[in-house]
């Protein structure tokens, strides 16, 4: 699941810092901002199935690759 996740923040974030450096805070680094943060959930709902809505996750859940792998995790989504 790490890798798809990778490649979805890749993707929505339009940058490859991610794959470099997976602890980078999403949102202090300009990656990621609440037009983004919609985008991600979007992608999240295409490519695992769960739909959620901006304010079914906070900024801590998706700061950071480790973050939103465990998120995901505690929603029961394995891949």
């Amino acid at each position: 699941m790490r890798e798809k996740v990778i490649q979805i923040l890749e993707d929505v974030c339009e940058s490859d810092e991610i794959r470099d450096n997976a602890d980078v805070d999403l949102f202090e680094a300009g990656l990621l901002d609440s037009l983004g943060t919609v985008s991600l959930l979007i992608e999240i709902e295409k490519v695992f199935g769960l739909k959620l809505g901006p304010t079914d996750i906070t900024h801590e859940q998706v700061a950071t690759v480790d973050n939103l792998v465990a998120f995901l995790e505690s929603k029961g989504i394995r891949a």
